[in-house]
C-alpha cells in the first residue's frame, strides 16, 4: 500500500478551495487503496467529521496562521514517524508545504508539489523572475519538488518563475455527484456569491450589482455565503444601502447548506479582482448547474467558457456584471442552456477522473 503525506498550511478550520482540494484528494485516493495522512497546524477543530487521518503539528507562535512557522523538529518528527512514500505538498508559498518537502527530500521519499495560487500580474516574467532570486530560498524549497502540478495553466506560468522544472496541469475537482441536482428549477431571483468576505474576491462589487438589479427585478436575492472578519461592516453596509431586503449574509455555512444553496441559486457570481489560480466554487456551480457570471482573470476563464458555460466580463466591469445577470434571471431559456453545456464541463472535473491523473503523477516516481 503507498502511504501519502498532503502536507498544507491550509486545512481544517480554514475555508477554501485548498482545503476542499485536500479533503476530495485525500478521500478519492484512499478509495483508490492508497493510505492517506494530511499533516497541517495546530488548530481548534475536530477532525472526526471528515474521518481523515490528520496530524497537526505545533508552530513557533503556537497559531495556526498561515505564516505561523511550523516547530521543523516536530515536523520533522511527524513525518519520520509516518514514513510516507510520496510527500505532496500543496501550495508553493507557505511554510509547511515548503519545509514538507526540504524534510522529505532529507529522508529520500519522494516529493510532489502542488501550485494552487497566483499572484498580481502573474504572466510578467520581468517582474516575477528576478524577485525569485531575490526570494531565493522560495525557488530553492521549491525546486526540492521531483513533480510541480499547478491547478490551472496561469497557476503553472506563474510557477515557472521560480523554478526551471515543468509544472503539469491538473485542474481542481468537485464532487459531481454532491452538487448535482436531479432537477434544476429556474425561478429567476436566486443569486449566490460563495467565498471570503474580502477586497480580493470583490465583495464590495457584488453590492454595485445588486443596486443596478433590483431596479428591475425588485424580487432579486443575493445571498453571501462565506467566511472573515468582515461579516458586521458587510451588513451594516448592505444596510446603509437600503439592501437589507435583496440581500442576506450566512457566515460558515456547513456543507449541507452550501450545497442547498448552490441548487437553490439561478445566478452564481464571481467579481473576483486578481489572484484567482482556478476558483472551485465556479466548479461547484457548474456542478449544481447554476449558470455563472465571472470576471475575466487569473485561471478563470480556463474554466468558463464566455457565451457557452457562462459568462465573463472585464474587472470593476458592475454594469456588464449586472447585465449579464438579469439576462440570465429574465430568461429560463438562457439559464437553461448554459446550465447544460455548464454541467457537462463539470462533468470533466469530478474527483474520479482528476485523481487518476493525479496517480500517474505518482506512479512516474517509481
Amino acid at each position: 500500500m503507498v502511504r501519502v503525506a498532503l502536507c498544507s498550511d491550509y486545512f481544517y478550520p480554514k475555508f477554501g478551495g485548498i482545503t476542499t482540494h485536500i479533503e476530495h484528494l485525500a478521500k478519492a485516493l484512499e478509495e483508490n487503496g492508497y493510505e492517506v495522512f494530511i499533516v497541517t497546524k495546530k488548530a481548534r477543530f475536530d477532525d472526526k467529521g471528515h474521518g481523515l487521518n490528520v496530524i497537526r503539528v505545533g508552530s513557533f507562535f503556537g497559531t495556526s496562521n498561515t505564516l505561523d512557522v511550523p516547530r521543523l523538529e516536530e515536523l520533522r518528527s511527524v513525518i519520520e514517524e509516518i514514513k510516507p512514500d510520496i510527500v505532496h505538498s500543496h501550495h508553493a508559498f507557505s511554510p509547511i508545504s515548503l519545509f514538507s518537502l526540504v524534510v522529505g527530500k532529507k529522508l529520500g521519499m519522494r516529493t510532489v508539489l502542488t501550485n494552487h495560487s497566483i499572484q498580481i500580474m502573474y504572466e510578467f516574467e520581468h517582474l516575477w523572475r528576478p524577485s525569485s532570486y531575490i526570494l531565493f530560498p522560495y525557488r530553492q524549497y521549491i525546486n526540492m519538488a521531483d513533480r510541480i502540478i499547478a491547478v490551472s495553466n496561469a497557476a503553472a506560468a506563474f510557477i515557472s518563475h521560480f523554478t526551471d522544472k515543468n509544472a503539469s496541469v491538473i485542474p481542481n475537482g468537485v464532487d459531481l455527484e454532491a452538487f448535482a441536482p436531479a432537477i434544476k428549477v429556474f425561478n429567476g431571483r436566486n443569486i449566490l456569491f460563495v467565498g471570503r468576505f474580502s477586497y480580493r474576491k470583490g465583495v464590495h462589487l457584488l453590492l454595485e450589482v445588486m443596486r443596478r438589479i433590483v431596479d428591475d427585478v425588485t424580487e432579486a436575492r443575493l445571498t453571501i455565503a462565506g467566511a472573515g472578519n468582515s461579516g458586521g461592516l458587510l451588513r451594516g453596509i448592505i444596510k446603509a444601502l437600503d439592501l437589507q431586503n435583496n440581500v442576506v449574509v450566512e457566515e460558515n455555512v456547513s456543507r449541507a447548506r452550501l450545497i442547498e444553496l448552490y441548487r437553490l441559486a439561478d445566478v452564481f457570481l464571481m467579481p473576483s479582482i486578481f489572484g484567482e489560480a482556478f476558483g472551485i466554487v465556479l466548479l461547484e456551480a457548474m456542478a449544481s448547474k447554476t449558470p455563472v457570471v465571472a470576471i475575466r482573470q487569473g485561471g478563470i476563464g480556463e474554466v468558463i467558457k464566455d457565451g457557452e458555460t457562462g459568462f465573463l466580463v472585464n474587472r470593476y466591469d458592475v454594469r456588464g456584471m449586472a447585465e449579464k445577470t438579469r439576462a440570465l434571471l429574465q430568461n429560463p431559456e438562457l439559464s437553461e442552456r448554459i446550465s447544460a453545456k455548464a454541467f457537462e464541463e463539470a462533468h470533466k472535473h469530478d474527483w474520479e477522473k482528476v485523481v487518476k491523473k493525479i496517480e500517474r503523477e505518482y506512479l512516474s516516481l517509481f
